[in-house]
């Protein structure tokens, strides 16, 4: 790594911690890390997401928040990184499309900027690079509009232009919070950070490749294994029995119709309890909050019917009321198992 006369020696060991945290991270989080490479004053990660897209993420620091010293607190209402050190020619947009185009031939996909708090890294704003230049022209706009209203005191400072550095704001909470919802709030940026850690599962809950073309369903009786609550948690590890459903059902969530694989879930309509269920007729493909509601039987599939149905606790729930009775999509050959919906069909009229 080159050294910058105006950086003190704890800058740089502040900087090698937070990337040597990212590959555990990220891993965490469900990522597959192919690898870490750091060359001169920068990191590049390629890793599988979750919903098994193959990222190249080139890793961008926040400015680093001080601890221990009297600004501290305050230095933590606001995280930005710099894209760039400077603009040319005042260029500022030009200078960015400049800096993402070389990124792109280096086949970089993502950028990554990191704030690390302490022990914690509080974001991980994963952004396609192709969105980069309008993310950062909203923040320049808005800065600009909120100043020119007073609504930032005395500020007079573009956030996005900091000096002749071209900046992306993750927070500010002294008065620019609008600015730092740009990033948020933009198509296709998501924080790694609000991702739930993967829950290491024990030997007896690894899951086993499942048969190509595996006899019938027959569901095991007894009561559920463990509060349901433990279920809650990150599934994608389920990779074998996740595969199995995906390629059954087209990628698509059986409820909504949802494609977005970083959200879509296996889930067992009996728990698992052994190999046996994990059967392909003992799985549903569902997006994520659809998984819960139907772990915490505030959902259910009316098994001959085959149509949602909820419980009267949300029945009158804006974002759902309208899956009431809606059939579940999927082919008549490829439906699941009929005694497995009516054991948990069952169960769920019991918790009414």
């Amino acid at each position: 790594m080159s050294t910058r006369p105006f950086r003190r020696p704890e800058s740089y060991e502040a900087e090698e911690i937070t990337r040597g945290m990212l590959p555990t991270f990220l891993k965490d989080r469900g990522f597959s890390v192919e690898s870490d490479s750091h060359e001169r004053n920068g990191q590049t990660i390629v890793a599988v997401s979750p919903g098994g897209e193959r990222l190249t993420m080139r890793v961008r620091l926040c400015w680093r928040r001080e601890t221990g010293s009297r600004d501290s607190e305050r230095m933590r209402t606001y995280s930005a990184a710099q894209l760039l050190a400077k603009v040319k020619n005042n260029e500022w947009v030009k200078s960015i499309q400049a800096k993402i185009d070389r990124e792109k031939s280096r086949g970089v996909t993502h950028l990554l900027l990191v704030q690390r708090d302490d022990n914690d890294i509080k974001y991980a704003a994963l952004i396609p690079v192709d969105e980069v230049v309008h993310i950062w022209s909203n923040q320049r706009d808005i800065s600009k509009r909120l100043i020119d209203a007073g609504k930032l005191g005395r500020r007079r400072k573009n956030h996005a232009m900091n000096g002749s550095s071209p900046t992306i704001y993750l927070q500010d909470d002294r008065g620019g919070k609008e600015v730092a919802d740009a990033l948020w709030h933009h198509q296709g940026v998501r924080n790694l950070a609000e991702l739930p850690v993967a829950v290491t599962l024990s030997p007896e809950e690894a899951e086993p490749t499942t048969p190509s073309d595996p006899p019938g369903y027959v569901p095991k009786k007894g009561d559920r294994r463990a509060v349901i609550h433990r279920q809650i948690r990150e599934r994608r590890g389920q990779r074998a029995f996740r595969d199995a459903l995906r390629k059954r059902y087209a990628n698509r969530c059986l409820v909504t119709g949802c494609q977005l694989l970083d959200v879509l879930e296996a889930a067992h309509i009996r728990p698992y309890r052994g190999d046996d269920d994990n059967h392909v007729e003992n799985g549903l493909l569902l997006r994520a909050d659809i998984h819960t509601l139907f772990d915490l039987n505030l959902l259910a599939i009316k098994p001959e019917q085959l149509v949602v149905t909820l419980h009267p606790t949300i029945r009158n729930d804006a974002h759902y009321a309208t899956l009431e009775d809606k059939l579940l999509d999927c082919a008549a050959d490829r439906r699941p198992s009929l005694d497995a919906l009516r054991d948990r069909y069952n169960e769920f009229k019991n918790s009414e």
